[in-house]
């Protein structure tokens, strides 16, 4: 009788234990895996905005009724405005010296099809914004120009002005990210429904 109590006792025990241990989630091994840009949908946004933050674009962004230069974005040294559609104005429009392709040697004007900066109605200015506000500015179609998603994308992907920006010419650094890279990250943003980061 006493040897069938221990044994009762003992699976009674062995019950106990195993219940409990069944009732606690199993934590996984190792420590927890940093998130991706696929569980945060801002960083998808962010993987790309290096190129939009680089001089080469925001040198046409950036504050002020005039185009900036270089890498470190001074002011414009012909002292060119812009305009009331971006041209230039009077006699001095971007298209004086900028043509339609980069001229051929270093500290010469840099050129693409239709060189010029936003107008004035929608200068599209992303100086000082944050990662969520720049996002939000350029799908507004008050602030870029009418362009939904798609055409906002084409834009991004496919304008020979913006593309310029990894042909720049002699002696310009070209934006970081390489150019089937950057598309590839814009598009999975598109897919994705083109979401920003937090404000």
């Amino acid at each position: 009788m006493k040897r069938l109590s221990s044994v009762l006792w003992s699976l009674l025990v062995c019950g106990a234990v195993s219940t409990a241990w069944l009732s606690h989630p199993v934590a996984a091994a190792g420590p927890t895996a940093a998130p991706t840009a696929s569980s945060d949908n801002g960083a998808l946004f962010t993987a790309f905005v290096p190129v939009l933050r680089h001089p080469r674009c925001m040198n046409c962004h950036s504050k002020g009724g005039y185009p900036r230069q270089g890498d470190d974005s001074h002011r414009h040294t012909m002292d060119i405005r812009r305009g009331p559609a971006g041209f230039g104005v009077t006699s001095v429009k971007c298209s004086t010296c900028h043509q339609d392709h980069n001229l051929g040697a270093a500290h010469l004007p840099p050129g693409a099809p239709g060189w010029h900066l936003p107008p004035p109605s929608v200068p599209m200015i992303w100086e000082g914004l944050t990662d969520g506000q720049l996002c939000e500015s350029i799908k507004n179609p008050k602030q870029n120009r009418g362009r939904n998603i798609d055409q906002l994308v084409e834009h991004l992907t496919e304008d020979k002005l913006v593309m310029w920006g990894w042909n720049p010419g002699e002696g310009r650094t070209p934006v970081p990210i390489p150019h089937d890279e950057f598309s590839a990250k814009v598009k999975a943003w598109q897919a994705a429904g083109a979401p920003c980061p937090a404000r």
